[in-house]
């Protein structure tokens, strides 16, 4: 299964037992939590090497620290 396979598996179920209300920022809410995922899972392979991280997803280590910050994620673990 691919990963697109994957995402579009979960995103529909996701949808799909939202509220009225929730399906209208549905756009942000999947690109925060894949985001943060990436993020974390990225962090914990490299063992907190920020360098390393940033190297890996393609972004400075500038703006890293700044989606670390934003997504409120502890590195230290």
């Amino acid at each position: 299964m691919s990963l697109h396979d994957i995402l579009k598996r979960d995103v529909q179920k996701m949808i799909g037992g939202l509220s009225k209300n929730e399906k209208c920022n549905v756009y942000h809410l999947v690109i925060h939590e894949v985001e943060r995922i990436i993020i974390e899972i990225t962090l914990q392979e490299t063992k907190n090497n920020y360098f390393r991280t940033a190297q890996i997803l393609g972004i400075s280590r500038s703006k890293l620290y700044r989606k670390i910050g934003k997504f409120g994620i502890d590195s230290k673990n």
